[in-house]
């Protein structure tokens, strides 16, 4: 049996993704008993390629008489490249094989924002986060309801046309946010990513009617480069959602219901927006966002939609860059195509080298694969980070029993093994979105409220001390619960919130601020067995370690002499160089130097 890691020194080095040029030593473990009469290969594609093959050589014999069989093997330009080891006769047949896997090239240039390291984000859903009183009413041109009183349910559900509206609004707007920059500043954020605020027929605006307006229930563009300007002053960076895959239908460029005073290609095939969407058979049959007809589909790569979005003088990215915003998260950006992407990265980058560019992908996005193709998002000529979503659900999934420690464990060494280190160093590390229920109330699901919180808390652990930023969805952090939409987006009411979740959010994140080289320390020591998982963040002079056990028996592990400082939850005890933790969930996490 061939015996390969890339996530092992001996096997791969260095770890991770490269850059063209840069050497790599691969190497293949073969056990003392292991039948070495045929030769073993090396074998890569770049991604859809003929395999190419090197013949291996012996690098050294262990000393249980182990062979170490490698090459070294240098990426010509950047791409997707798959390797396996294999081992074959002269005729070709294959004896054994390993499995294959995946070694990311990126751009020698490839750099993305520094201040996105380390960052704590907080996510924002507009209409429900605060009210300031201070924004007039204005006039609608949409079936809209104003509802009274902050903080009841939403309303959820369809109504009696069978038509789900999201047409009730409570009121919250920018001035609102820009009250609360004390708030953001005690929990340490650094960054306010923000739902869709530009004009639009539903309260969540992803059915965006004008790009270039801000909602007027929200406020004003005044009131947003005001917003900026005092963020700016306390440290605190505003990204804004780009939904350039769709507008709404009820809009100025499709305007189907024709509120608008514009000529929109529903209306007539003379309108300038006409070419804008793709009609099988105008005007009712059209491309829609997942067959959702208030939200058609742009055709994003017609030369003027990337004129009107992103190659303008005073394009909507240019427009809203230069208000104040330091960047974009890009909404549903695998449906989103590479010559839009390509554009967008090239003109960010021009009005603002320091603006980030995070695109919503759900799955491993260095190697998905989008209506048929393979996408190039972390190769550096596209996305800076991406949302990661495959840390959510491991967590989850993990905590609630669904995944094994080992399972997670390899998940985590997948990303990092995968991802470009720009892009690792600075994912968007979630636990819950405007997409998602609630974590409360995931974490709780059947069980008491006591064994919620522990499930939380070591969540929280996990969650604050991985590579990239820690993003805060509003509420989660005062304990807020809610299913699936609309329950996960009920107003923010500080006044109700759960005081040891607040509690539990502000020491940590006191504690992860303090730690000023975490930002760059290395993740190291990724373990996972059936009920345990941890892992190690490590700079030259300090090292914080995380150990997660969610089983009903007692576990230990060695730590060695006893940390510098402690966080823990559960039942967890520190003796004689050893972290015993007695289920059913719990967290240790020490801080030492080194």
């Amino acid at each position: 049996m061939l015996v390969y890691d890339p996530s092992v020194p001996m096997h791969k080095m260095p770890p991770g993704a490269a850059v063209p040029s840069e050497m790599i030593d691969f190497n293949v473990l073969l056990p003392h008993d292991y039948d070495a009469f045929y030769p073993i290969y090396f074998m890569i594609q770049k991604d859809g390629e003929l395999w190419c093959e090197h013949r291996c050589e012996e690098v050294e014999r262990t000393k249980e008489g182990a062979k170490r069989i490698g090459t070294s093997w240098e990426a010509p330009v950047e791409g997707l490249y798959f390797y396996k080891f294999c081992t074959k006769k002269a005729d070709g047949t294959v004896i054994d094989e390993t499995p294959v896997f995946q070694q990311t090239v990126y751009k020698n240039s490839f750099m993305t924002p520094a201040w996105l390291r380390g960052a704590i984000m907080y996510q924002i859903f507009p209409d429900r986060f605060r009210r300031s009183g201070k924004t007039p009413l204005p006039e609608q041109k949409k079936n809209w309801i104003l509802r009274e009183n902050w903080g009841e349910d939403p309303v959820a559900g369809p109504d009696e046309s069978g038509i789900v509206r999201n047409n009730d609004f409570f009121g919250g707007d920018l001035k609102g946010i820009e009250e609360a920059l004390p708030y953001f500043l005690e929990l340490g954020v650094s960054v306010i990513y923000l739902n869709p605020i530009f004009q639009a027929y539903s309260n969540h605006r992803y059915d965006t009617a004008d790009y270039e307006t801000i909602d007027p229930l929200l406020g004003t563009e005044e009131d947003f480069t005001q917003l900026c300007r005092s963020a700016k002053e306390r440290g605190i960076r505003i990204v804004l959602d780009g939904v350039f895959n769709h507008t709404g239908s009820h809009s100025r460029y499709f305007n189907k219901d024709g509120a608008f005073d514009s000529l929109g290609a529903y209306q007539n095939k003379a309108s300038q927006f006409y070419n804008w969407y793709s009609f099988t058979s105008w005007p009712d049959d059209y491309a829609c966002w997942w067959g959702i007809d208030t939200l058609p589909n742009l055709q994003e790569e017609n030369p003027e939609v990337l004129d009107f979005m992103i190659r303008n003088e005073n394009s909507v990215v240019a427009r809203w860059l230069r208000a104040g915003a330091s960047g974009f998260r890009l909404d549903v950006a695998d449906e989103l195509p590479d010559g839009f992407l390509d554009a967008l990265r090239i003109r960010v980058k021009e009005i603002d080298p320091e603006a980030c560019i995070i695109g919503e992908v759900w799955e491993d996005a260095s190697n998905k694969i989008s209506y048929s193709a393979r996408r190039r998002y972390l190769i550096g000529d596209q996305l800076d980070t991406v949302m990661n979503y495959p840390l959510k659900d491991g967590i989850l999934n993990f905590l609630t029993g669904a995944e094994s420690g080992i399972q997670f464990a390899g998940r985590i060494t997948a990303l990092r093994e995968h991802y470009p280190k720009p892009a690792f160093m600075t994912l968007m590390n979630i636990l819950g979105t405007h997409d998602t229920p609630r974590l409360r109330t995931v974490l709780t699901g059947d069980n008491t409220d006591n064994e919620g919180k522990e499930r939380l808390f070591s969540a929280l652990m996990i969650w604050a001390f991985m590579p990239g930023m820690a993003s805060i969805y509003y509420g989660d952090e005062i304990g807020m619960e809610g299913g699936a939409d609309p329950m996960n987006r009920r107003c923010f009411q500080p006044s109700q919130a759960d005081a040891e979740i607040k509690t539990y959010y502000k020491n940590l994140l006191t504690f992860r601020q303090e730690i000023v080289a975490l930002k760059n320390m290395e993740l190291t020591a990724i373990q996972g067995e059936d009920t345990f998982f941890g892992f190690s963040r490590e700079s030259d002079r300090e090292e914080v370690r995380i150990l997660i056990h969610r089983g009903a028996s007692v576990l230990e592990k060695t730590c060695g002499r006893m940390p510098d400082k402690i966080l823990k939850s559960g039942a967890v005890s520190v003796n004689e160089g050893k972290v015993r933790m007695d289920g059913p969930c719990c967290a240790a996490l020490y801080f030492r130097k080194v």
